[in-house]
């Protein structure tokens, strides 16, 4: 996938109003990296929320398993959910394949999930600054070692996709106007933001424009407490979302 489809897709995602385009963009994203199914689930608190529903569901996991999942409660079982229920990194489910030697629980879930054409896939967390929780996941029906490498392509890309899709979804499904301050970001700021979420580590940008590595790393938490956020991703998923940026 070239740089200009990624900020095409970026683009188009940021643009969505409606959860048909959400899920159209999600659809364009599987095309992309040759996953047959995906999905978005995001759980926000009743306590703070203003989205309803408190459960959000786009996606193309067939219906039968989705109601068997929560009617089972597997949600408390399954490796996915475990792992980023506490982590901000991605999860390949290369890495359930050891837990199914280990434990029968998960080696029976999985078993079920690959009759839904569930085999392989990778997840990505996200945690917002509103409390909510929510996991958008990209599955293939093919063989954990045929799609490892689609899936390392797919990781840079799709976790900025992921924080985009999150802020769109709050922005759709949000009850009422969420009073914003006014957000203004330096330029230095913005070329932190824009080098580190396409790719370059902080020592590269600091190269890049000149200034000292913790000089990056002071714009980049700047940017992230003016926008309310925790990472640079879901800061320039929030900086699209406000027009401050231009993917």
């Amino acid at each position: 996938m070239t740089p200009a489809n990624c900020h095409e897709l970026i683009e188009s995602l940021s643009k969505a109003s409606t959860v048909e385009e959400i899920h159209s963009a999600c659809s364009a994203l599987c095309n992309q990296f040759n996953f047959d199914q995906f999905q978005y689930v995001a759980r926000f608190p009743a306590a703070a929320s203003i989205i309803k529903p408190r459960y959000i569901f786009i996606g193309s996991y067939q219906d039968e398993w989705r109601t068997r999942y929560f009617a089972r409660g597997y949600m408390s079982i399954d490796p996915v959910v475990n792992h980023c229920v506490s982590h901000l990194t991605p999860y390949s489910w290369e890495q359930i394949t050891s837990l199914e030697r280990e434990d029968k629980i998960v080696r029976d879930f999985m078993g079920e999930a690959r009759d839904f054409s569930l085999n392989s896939g990778v997840s990505f967390p996200v945690h917002g600054p509103q409390g909510e929780f929510a996991i958008f996941s990209a599955a293939s029906n093919l063989d954990r070692e045929q799609v490892k490498a689609q899936i390392l392509e797919a990781i840079p890309f799709t976790h900025m996709f992921t924080a985009c899709l999150h802020e769109n979804v709050r922005k759709i499904f949000q009850q009422r106007e969420i009073p914003l301050k006014v957000v203004t970001l330096a330029e230095q700021e913005r070329e932190s933001l824009l080098w580190v979420t396409n790719g370059k580590t902080t020592w590269d940008t600091s190269e890049i424009l000149g200034v000292s590595e913790n000089t990056v790393i002071s714009h980049l938490q700047n940017t992230c407490e003016k926008l309310g956020v925790f990472s640079p991703e879901q800061a320039m998923a929030r900086a699209v979302s406000l027009g401050l940026i231009t993917p």
